[in-house]
């Protein structure tokens, strides 16, 4: 088949093909946003299970420091009740003294090992949820973005199928013109006929002139006649 000319092409496609290309755009966007937005939500959620694990881990960790020092707590005792029962064994009992100052210092060095590990966790604590807080923050941004390019595509549209309603309304009016045109034509050829036969009847008077051979027209929208001179009524 003949490609259209270009003329005919806008004619019986008035709307701006521009917004295809802008719709297409749309869409691009719409199908590739969603996915950054889950692989980031993936990353989010496996350091939040990081995290807890570790969290976890630490207040275990304070549980074995609780328990060591109930049991430097029963050594006091324990010791402080070596003082009143054995006086006599000095000694044995300054022995003694000096382990146990051995395990006190011992105990401080691990309070202050874990004093630091403490301090570590609670600026990391205090870092992941100020990362938490802007991450959901730009997931909000992300998930509005969405909604808004999805009404957009949705206003777009409505404003496509507007658009074919409004040309199909055209084509049906174009129709109608035609069948109109076509009745006109029946009806000239008609007209044509019975002038045509009345030149037959009164041709022997009306010798010197030429008789018609043809209608005005012919099938349809053909060419009109040399010799049709008259107006239509």
């Amino acid at each position: 088949a003949a490609t259209l000319p270009f003329w005919l092409v806008r004619k019986m496609f008035p709307f701006n093909m521009g917004k295809w290309m802008g719709l297409a755009c749309v869409r691009s966007l719409v199908s590739s946003s969603p996915s950054i937005r889950r692989k980031k939500l993936i990353h989010k959620l496996q350091e939040e299970k990081a995290f807890r694990e570790e969290m976890r881990t630490f207040r275990e960790k304070i549980e074995d420091f609780r328990e060591e020092m109930w049991n430097f707590r029963g050594k006091i005792r324990a010791f402080r009740g070596q003082i009143l029962d054995f006086w006599e064994e000095e000694r044995p009992f300054w022995e003694e003294e000096k382990t146990f100052w051995k395990e006190e210092q011992t105990f401080w060095e691990m309070e202050k090992s874990f004093r630091e590990k403490e301090k570590t966790f609670w600026k990391k604590y205090r870092t992941f949820w100020k990362e938490d807080k802007a991450f959901w923050k730009e997931d909000n941004a992300l998930w509005e973005r969405d909604r808004n390019l999805l009404q957009e595509d949705k206003a777009l549209w409505e404003e496509e199928k507007a658009l074919w309603v409004e040309e199909r309304a055209l084509l049906e009016e174009e129709k109608a013109l035609w069948e109109d045109k076509k009745s006109l034509w029946e009806e000239e050829n008609a007209l044509w006929e019975e002038e045509k036969a009345f030149w037959v009847e009164g041709g022997g008077r009306l010798a010197g002139e030429r008789m018609p051979e043809a209608g005005p027209y012919q099938a349809l929208g053909g060419q009109r006649s040399a010799a049709f001179s008259r107006g239509r009524a």
